[in-house]
């Protein structure tokens, strides 16, 4: 009788392993959310970092509370990809600082965003949107804020 149940038991277990295994794959992960930005000169409309107004390391990312924020800088297209946190689905904010120290030009850009998230069968997929810079004016380009200063 105690076979039986040991017997059972195992077949049971053996076909729930089976119907709780899932399509996800351990190495897939959702894209980490992003937005990409071009900065340019408001009178003559050249990237700034084409006409080495300043130079990519001379960028700061920061949050409200000046803790860096992680970006990645895109020297074919003089592009600057931002990976903002997520924790909060509303209001937003860091800084993006360009600091030449040779010329003193300093320019600091405000920007404000919200996050949305789909959850899917393997992971939770995180979206930056309602992108704002209220001090500056600023143009969505196929899916680049072009930033003018």
């Amino acid at each position: 009788m105690m076979k039986k149940i040991i017997g059972l038991f195992l077949m049971l277990l053996m076909v729930f392993s089976v119907s709780c295994s899932d399509d996800c794959n351990e190495g897939d992960k959702a894209t980490p959310a992003s937005f990409f930005v071009e900065i340019v000169d408001e009178t003559s409309g050249e990237n700034v970092f084409e006409n080495e107004t300043y130079t990519m390391q001379q960028i700061v990312v920061e949050d409200l509370e000046e803790a860096d924020i992680p970006y990645e800088f895109i020297e074919s297209s003089n592009l600057i990809q931002i990976f903002p946190p997520i924790v909060n689905p509303t209001g937003n904010s860091l800084f993006i600082k360009l600091n030449n120290e040779t010329t003193l030009q300093m320019d600091q850009i405000d920007v404000n965003y919200d996050v949305s998230s789909i959850v899917g069968e393997c992971f939770t997929t995180f979206k930056i949107e309602n992108i704002l810079f209220p001090n500056n004016d600023s143009e969505l380009v196929e899916a680049v804020h072009v930033i003018k200063i």
